[in-house]
């Protein structure tokens, strides 16, 4: 196997990961490999070499890390990729149930099964989690900014984003099905876990086979949206007023100004998009069933 590291991954903490995992592999005698990545296109490039040499490609970092490998793994049929987490958010981990803990990792490297799960692409690139503009992209943007500041970012910039932040107008088409909206933010969900916890799309699922959009309109001021965030993390939000949700399969969102699109936890392009779902494209690594 291979592991392709970042090493800026949680402050660092994917080297520490990653040296904790391959230890309990080479004592039960699995050989490994593991090379740091020096940029997301670097990432891809190193999985997509791995992948075609026969190797199973490790991510080892965080959500925009795994994006970045699984962009190269899928390139390849019948590659496969695991994940050990060493980011912040670690959302797609949480949403797959994968382990934490280097030795349950390791267990899952040396025997786990494998799993299909669907991918998003926007344009050349793929989300693996969720894609979204508006008010969160912009928090994305500022969360980015102060990685210092670890996890507290996920809860202390959403706020500072909303003091400047004024309602977007949205042309959202489901299935050539078009909605005009004034509308605080958009997320177009394959798993529907994101900023570290949340559960923002709770009918959102891998395996789903098509993208679950969510929509908070803008009838209520954006610092409202406090307390939504806080509803998120048991999915309670959902049946808010404000709240709308379609379902599809192609995805395309427009605005009246510039909004940064943003996908996994990193900046990705600018409006206009368009999103599509790959079912089962992906193979990846899971715990082995009990």
């Amino acid at each position: 196997m291979t592991a392709i590291v970042n090493p800026v991954s949680g402050g660092g903490a994917a080297r520490l990961q990653w040296r904790a995992v391959a230890a309990a592999l080479g004592s039960r005698g699995v050989a490994t490999e593991a090379v740091e990545s020096a940029s997301s296109t670097d990432a891809t490039a190193r999985a997509a070499a791995a992948a075609r040499a026969g190797h199973l490609v490790v991510a080892v970092g965080g959500d925009g890390h795994v994006r970045d490998v699984a962009q190269g793994v899928v390139t390849v049929p019948d590659a496969t990729l695991a994940i050990v987490a060493a980011g912040r958010g670690n959302d797609l981990v949480r949403h797959l149930g994968l382990p934490t803990d280097p030795l349950a990792i390791a267990d899952m490297l040396a025997g786990g099964d494998r799993r299909r799960i669907d991918i998003a692409t926007v344009g050349d690139r793929i989300a693996l989690g969720n894609v979204y503009v508006g008010l969160d992209s912009e928090s994305t943007e500022l969360i980015n900014r102060m990685r210092w500041m670890g996890r507290a970012a996920y809860r202390v910039a959403p706020v500072l984003a909303a003091v400047g932040w004024r309602p977007a107008r949205f042309d959202i088409t489901v299935d050539g099905v078009v909605t005009d909206v004034a509308a605080h933010m958009v997320v177009i969900a394959n798993s529907g876990d994101y900023g570290h916890g949340l559960r923002i799309v709770p009918s959102a699922d891998v395996s789903s086979g098509r993208l679950d959009v969510l929509v908070v309109r803008a009838d209520h001021s954006q610092y409202r949206l406090a307390n939504l965030m806080k509803q998120a993390k048991s999915g309670a939000h959902i049946n808010r007023p404000e709240i709308v949700t379609m379902q599809g399969t192609d995805v395309s969102v427009a605005a009246d100004r510039r909004i940064p699109v943003h996908a996994d936890g990193d900046y990705l392009s600018e409006l206009p998009m368009r999103v599509t779902i790959r079912p089962s494209a992906l193979e990846v690594l899971v715990p082995a069933a009990t």
